[in-house]
């Protein structure tokens, strides 16, 4: 079984991808269909929010088709979105950075997102990043998930979804502080990317000693370059 001295996990939405953008770039298409209004989508979107839980868009739209009769409707507004959103810039600041990093360094790596898997997926695809190693979680507490691989000698045996194989510690960037409940301790590593000036209340919390708030993916770039420089 191949064994690797760590494995990379990158949270999806408002850590690599825009999550707004995307959204925005969905509603577009929902209104160039006359799918339905923006508005509606909007106080649908609130109303979650308010319950504290993650908005299923996709579904929302989908299932708002099926019941006007105008189901098959839906692969061609999926097909038009993940078009339309190919021929734009989908990634945060340091996204572009951080992935050419992990690859130029041969790092094995995958991702790790929670939400409603026809959403996810639709974002995943529209970014590209369907190619790229990953889980579609309906369940927030990551860090529970990733203590569920350790073996008894420490090492972590990871799914096949992300490559399979062994991994001596496992290092997480992610922007939800609950992602890291239950997270592994040291040798593994976590920097908790949160700007600031943009953080949602969804994203708050506290974190483990191993895990390090830093502001954005180029703060957190400089960390790991750091961490291989101190390990050399």
């Amino acid at each position: 079984m191949k064994k690797n001295a760590e494995f990379y996990i990158v949270d999806f939405d408002r850590t690599l991808a825009d999550s707004d953008k995307l959204t925005e770039v969905f509603v577009e298409v929902c209104e160039e269909y006359n799918a339905i209004s923006r508005e509606q989508i909007s106080k649908a979107d609130m109303d979650m929010k308010r319950l504290g839980d993650s908005f299923d868009t996709a579904g929302y739209v989908r299932d708002h088709l099926n019941n006007s009769g105008r189901g098959a409707e839906w692969d061609l507004l999926e097909k038009k979105y993940i078009h339309e959103s190919k021929s734009l810039n989908m990634l945060l600041s340091g996204a572009a950075e951080l992935l050419h990093w992990l690859d130029s360094h041969q790092k094995d790596y995958g991702i790790l997102t929670y939400g409603n898997p026809l959403w996810q997926r639709m974002k995943l695809s529209a970014t590209g990043f369907n190619r790229v190693p990953h889980i579609v979680l309906e369940r927030k507490d990551k860090g529970s998930l990733i203590s569920s691989w350790q073996r008894e000698d420490g090492s972590f045996e990871l799914p096949h979804e992300l490559g399979g194989g062994v991994a001596e510690r496992i290092v997480m960037l992610d922007d939800k502080a609950v992602s890291f409940e239950n997270f592994p301790p040291h040798p593994s590593k976590g920097y908790w990317v949160l700007n600031p000036e943009r953080e949602l209340p969804s994203q708050q919390g506290s974190v483990p000693d191993n895990v390090e708030r830093c502001n954005d993916l180029h703060l957190a770039l400089g960390r790991l370059e750091h961490n291989i420089i101190d390990k050399a």
